[in-house]
């Protein structure tokens, strides 16, 4: 194992990786009793077309990621979330845009539940009536969603911007995809992406990294791999121009729910991807929060409310930015983000905001190193975009002001749809 050591954070983690080609993470936590355990794929909703290594081509029906990680929970030889709870163990899983995560935390002994994550995670026991069944519970868990408005908002807003990516698409996919997924898909699915040479494996515990590592070596020393043949997600092209400018729907809501998305361009490179991501967060939060002295005016005259909020996301062939709210005055709303943009492209950002916002940052940084869920899921990310840990903790506190200034020079709002969700008109 690889030993990292941070003497300036006061971390430290092991590392490593199997001949399987597993990537293993021993993160210690000394003194601690409690252990969080997660195995990861880098497998998500965006994976829908796929090319492998000897250049074959896959296309999946969208939510076939949602539909897997709900099957991967299935044998017919043990209740695999019945043994979690006998052993003293929360397990859970997740699946993103871009990757599916499976994991448990626990202050009992870590051996039984880290190799039950690490058994369950590595096999697929699933048959065609199985397959079928599932389906109705996907379909239902669907219909649960559209009835939120929150949820609707942000899908309709997707919807919107793009034509051709995979985010015009929900997670968990449509009634149609859900219903033609077949049991050959899923097994496809499986085979492409859930080979240890794919995933990773990160335990955040106060156990000795010696006697973890340990379990998770005899654990995979037992079993047997095909050979590698992992897959990659195939891009497409997508316009830069929205799907629609304005999108107006009706919902059992009380006030209007609005949102000004706007399409930006992707970043290839993960580094600059990442810097781009903190850098507009200076600015937005500069002039989209309570760090404004407007703001409390805009709640006054209400144009916004506490559902106020604001997020941006970079991806290799995507960007996005949103800004939201819930109010009757839905022109003034938009005409006030249009107002704050302009001002915030053309006014430099105050040296007392940048350094007061860098504080922040740096502090919200720092206090993750005592959630050991927040520890796994940011190494994972990081790893998956090929970055390392603490890489970001030092972009934050070495950034300059300049550096965060010319961001704005590159943002181009140029691309936006107009999404209202409305009461029922009676």
């Amino acid at each position: 194992m690889n030993k990292v050591v941070s003497n300036k954070y006061q971390e430290c983690y092991y590392e490593t990786t199997l001949d399987n080609g597993l990537k293993v993470v021993i993160w210690h936590k000394e003194g601690y009793e409690k252990s969080f355990a997660i195995m990861a794929t880098p497998m998500g909703a965006f994976d829908v077309s796929q090319i492998d290594s000897k250049g074959n081509e896959f296309e999946y029906h969208s939510g076939v990621a949602h539909f897997l990680e709900h099957k991967m929970f299935e044998s017919r030889h043990r209740d695999v979330m019945e043994d979690f709870s006998r052993m003293g163990a929360n397990v859970n899983a997740t699946t993103t845009y871009d990757m599916t995560c499976y994991y448990f935390q626990t202050s009992h002994d870590l051996k039984e539940p880290l190799n039950l994550l690490l058994d369950f995670t590595q096999s697929l026991d699933i048959n065609e009536k199985s397959v079928e069944k599932e389906k109705g519970i996907i379909i239902q868990e669907l219909n649960m969603y559209q009835q939120m408005s929150d949820f609707r908002l942000v899908r309709e807003s997707f919807a919107a911007l793009y034509h051709e990516h995979p985010l015009k698409n929900d997670v968990g996919g449509t009634i149609q995809s859900v219903t033609e997924t077949t049991l050959d898909e899923l097994k496809r699915c499986f085979n492409n992406n859930y080979h240890p040479h794919s995933m990773i494996c990160v335990v955040v515990t106060g156990k000795d990294p010696e006697e973890v590592m340990k379990i998770i070596e005899e654990n995979q020393s037992k079993k047997k791999f095909a050979s590698i043949n992992t897959a990659k997600r195939k891009y497409v092209h997508e316009p830069k121009e929205v799907v629609k400018d304005h999108v107006s729907f009706e919902m059992d809501i009380n006030r209007p729910k609005v949102n000004l998305a706007f399409k930006l361009d992707g970043i290839a490179d993960p580094k600059e991807r990442c810097r781009t991501e903190i850098y507009l967060r200076f600015y937005f939060d500069a002039w989209f929060s309570s760090i404004n002295d407007e703001y409390q005016k805009w709640l006054d005259q209400k144009i916004i409310n506490d559902f106020f909020g604001y997020e941006f996301d970079y991806g290799e062939d995507y960007g996005y930015c949103m800004l939201y709210s819930e109010t009757d005055k839905t022109e003034e709303f938009k005409q006030l983000v249009f107002d704050q943009l302009n001002r915030m492209k053309n006014t430099p950002l105050k040296k007392e905001v940048f350094d007061q916002l860098k504080r922040r940052y740096y502090g919200e940084n720092i206090r993750e190193l005592n959630d050991f869920e927040g520890i796994a899921i940011t190494y994972i990310r990081n790893y998956f975009n090929q970055l390392s840990y603490f890489e970001i903790y030092d972009l934050i506190e070495n950034v300059t002001l300049e550096e965060v200034q010319k961001v704005m020079d590159k943002l181009d709002l140029s691309h936006f749809s107009f999404i209202e969700c409305l009461p029922f008109r009676g």
